[in-house]
Order: structure tokens, then C-alpha cells, then sequence
């Protein structure tokens, strides 16, 4: 029984031994970890908390602005040839053929006169102003106003009859421009007009119409 109770306290020996020497690698192992971690923190400090080692340079800056030029016109032209533009000397008359005094009962004379009758197929027709051109860029402008071909096949400038039965036609033959040169400023612009040389020897009265015509280009000099 004795024996018994002998082996009995060698085992609980035996096993407080065991679990006391496996407690005693865990508290080490636990303080190591412990040393190891406390160590990283130092040196992450340490690498944080250090000086850099640093370079700097400053660095000029320069803004070039693009030169800007403005073109405003006119999107239509609408111009009237009269009689006069045609070269024709009289309007009207006082009664030509008959009396030119009435006391109420008197008639006009039926003879046909010749409306129009000027010799002029050539008419020119001015402008005044067709384009202003502003500019940041301080450099001279030059504005140039070129009629657009419209019929190829003749290399011609044509304003057709609104009537399109009609054959009738206005050539546009020559744009003269007035005042295309000169140095704007972004407040005072350079504003000039054309002078529009027309032959209607193949009209009649009526309308003619041409879309986009002329081209109005504004150049500047570098």
C-alpha cells in the first residue's frame, strides 16, 4: 500500500516537473518574443527619428502666352444696284414727247422709255465696314477678303436668281480691301471695309443670292 502511495507521488512529481519545465521555455519564449519585439519598435523609431539624408533645388518657372487675334464680321452683305449704279442719266421726266403742264384733263405720253438704259455692266458697290481684327500680340495684321469660286467649270464667282427658272446671273469679279493692314491692340482693333466690283450684263431686276462668297482672313506677322 505504501509503495502504491510512493508511485502515486512520484507520478504527480514527475508531472509537476514536466508541466513546470514546459511553463518555464513558454515564459522565456514569451519574454524573447517580448525583447524581440521591443527591439524592431526601437529600430523602426530609430530609422523614423533618424535625418534623412535630402537634396533640393529650386526650379524656375516661365509662362509664355500665345498671341491671340480676334475677327468679327458681318455673316451677310446685302447691297442695292440702282439705276444710277447702271450708268443711267435720267429717272424720270416732265412728260417727254407732250405738254409738261396739266390743267387737270391733261394725259401722259404712252412712249416706252428706257428703263436702266445706262451703258455701265460694271457696278462697284463699297463697303464701308466689313471686319475688325483685335490682337494681344502687338504685331501687324494683315486682312485679306478673297471671293470663293463657286462655278469651276468658267473659274467664276457667281450670285444666282433667286428665281430658279431663271438663267439670270451677277458675277462677282474683283474685292478691293480698304484698310487690311495695320497693328491692333486687345482694346483699339484695325477696322476696315471692301470695295465689291460686280458685272451684271447678264441680269435683269430681281435678287441674287450667294452663300459664303467671300472669305475674311486676318493674318498676323510673326
Amino acid at each position: 500500500m505504501s509503495t502504491k502511495r510512493e508511485l502515486i507521488k512520484l507520478k504527480n512529481l514527475t508531472l509537476l516537473t514536466f508541466w513546470n519545465f514546459f511553463g518555464v521555455i513558454y515564459l522565456m519564449n514569451k519574454k524573447i518574443l517580448g525583447i524581440i519585439a521591443a527591439s524592431v519598435a526601437a529600430l523602426g523609431s530609430a530609422i523614423f527619428a533618424a535625418p534623412a539624408h535630402a537634396v533640393k533645388q529650386d526650379v524656375d518657372v516661365n509662362v509664355t502666352i500665345q498671341p491671340g487675334i480676334y475677327l468679327r464680321t458681318f455673316k451677310t452683305i446685302n447691297l442695292q444696284i440702282t439705276q444710277g449704279d447702271l450708268g443711267a442719266l435720267q429717272e424720270s421726266d416732265f412728260n417727254t414727247g407732250g405738254s409738261d403742264t396739266t390743267d387737270g384733263s391733261g394725259t401722259l405720253m404712252r412712249t416706252q422709255p428706257r428703263i436702266g438704259a445706262g451703258s455701265n455692266t460694271e457696278v462697284t458697290k463699297n463697303v464701308k465696314e466689313l471686319f475688325a481684327v483685335w490682337s494681344n500680340g502687338n504685331k501687324p495684321i494683315n486682312v485679306t477678303v478673297t471671293p470663293k469660286v463657286n462655278d469651276t467649270g468658267n473659274n467664276l464667282t457667281v450670285l444666282a436668281s433667286s428665281d430658279t427658272t431663271s438663267t439670270d446671273k451677277v458675277i462677282l469679279k474683283s474685292v478691293t480691301v480698304n484698310n487690311g493692314s495695320g497693328t491692333p491692340t486687345a482694346r483699339v482693333p484695325v477696322v476696315g471695309g471692301v470695295d465689291l466690283v460686280f458685272d451684271t450684263s447678264e441680269a435683269g431686276a430681281g435678287s441674287y443670292t450667294g452663300t459664303g462668297l467671300l472669305t475674311v482672313e486676318a493674318l498676323a506677322q510673326l
